[in-house]
């Protein structure tokens, strides 16, 4: 049995103003959301009728009808969700509870998964990522929880059960499991470019590689995480440079892997092309001084997520209403 931790976190205005700009001068696409993302309204074909449903609803649905799945805990607006998913929380067949982001860091969780004060601010990813899991059933055992975001309607029920029942092999010697989803094509159907390794696992894979071998990756809307096990103070920077969005971005990372003792990170990703899954594997273990696993698999539309722009919002509503 799992617990499971949805993100359903919010920007103030302010980071919502600076991440649309970043937007539209790295991407060139308009960013529309200005309300709560999680309960954006997206629809699909039921029944040969139009249904609309808050984005967040696609993930918990699937949850609910997970076996493995023991317990559920939200993060995120605590109002807006108790009063938009009520009635749906209440017919979920499983424990599930909301917490406010909000809510302050109290002296014992600081104490317990060692967080730096000032380091962490309460309503920040790992502010909200460590207040889930300190609300969870898994906590109280110390065992690894499910962490899913709410903004990848796309991501099956299939994806997330072959994840758990693959990740078991990773936990004994693993403080987080990342799936990372392997591109068929050059790009996907967001017209999105993947981050290209050199598979140096054992299991082989398919799909498009290019001329150097390298397949193409993206990350998924899951991961499974023992916060007891590694350094949750090194998560929000981590999250602020996931997108390389921008030259400053990309800079600041090859510094901090060039501290790390990956001095070569760009010349082997840009130049040589050979960086592997391995490598990555290597510099982020040391990041979060905790062991990572990478676990390619299949199911590229588990990276389909909502990040707020005009065009994401027509593809994935077209992916999901499906053919007419």
């Amino acid at each position: 049995m799992i617990s499971v931790v949805v993100m359903a976190g919010y920007q103030n205005k302010r980071e919502v103003k600076r991440y649309s700009k970043i937007v539209a001068e790295n991407y060139g696409e308009a960013f529309i959301e200005s309300g709560y993302k999680p309960l954006r309204e997206f629809t699909i074909y039921d029944k040969g009728q139009t249904v609309s449903k808050p984005l967040i609803q696609f993930t918990l649905e699937k949850l609910f009808d997970i076996d493995e799945v023991e317990d559920i805990v939200i993060v995120g607006h605590q109002m807006l969700l108790e009063q938009k998913l009520g009635d749906v929380l209440q017919h979920a067949g499983k424990p599930c509870v909301i917490i406010n982001q909000n809510k302050p860091l109290s002296e014992d969780i600081m104490m317990k998964y060692n967080i730096v004060p000032g380091k962490v601010k309460h309503n920040s990813i790992t502010g909200n990522m460590i207040k889930g899991y300190d609300a969870c059933m898994a906590s109280s055992k110390t065992k690894h929880a499910l962490f899913a975001a709410a903004d990848s309607p796309l991501t099956t029920r299939e994806f997330i059960e072959r994840f758990i029942e693959k990740s078991s092999a990773y936990l004994a010697s693993s403080a987080i499991v990342v799936p990372v989803t392997i591109m068929k094509d050059k790009t996907d159907k967001l017209n999105r470019h993947p981050l290209r390794l050199i598979n140096d696992t054992p299991n082989p894979l398919s799909g498009y590689t290019d001329a150097q071998g390298r397949h193409g990756f993206r990350l998924s809307s899951l991961l499974l995480a023992n916060p007891n096990l590694f350094d949750l103070n090194a998560v929000d920077m981590a999250y602020n440079l996931r997108k390389l969005l921008n030259p400053k971005i990309q800079i600041r990372l090859f510094k901090i892997t060039r501290n790390l003792g990956f001095s070569n990170v760009y010349s082997k990703y840009f130049m040589k092309k050979d960086l592997s899954i391995t490598d990555c594997e290597k510099i982020t273990s040391m990041f979060f001084n905790g062991h990572l696993s990478i676990l390619p698999m299949d199911g590229e539309e588990a990276s389909y997520d909502y990040d707020g722009t005009e065009k994401e919002y027509r593809l994935i509503n077209e992916m999901l209403e499906g053919p007419a």
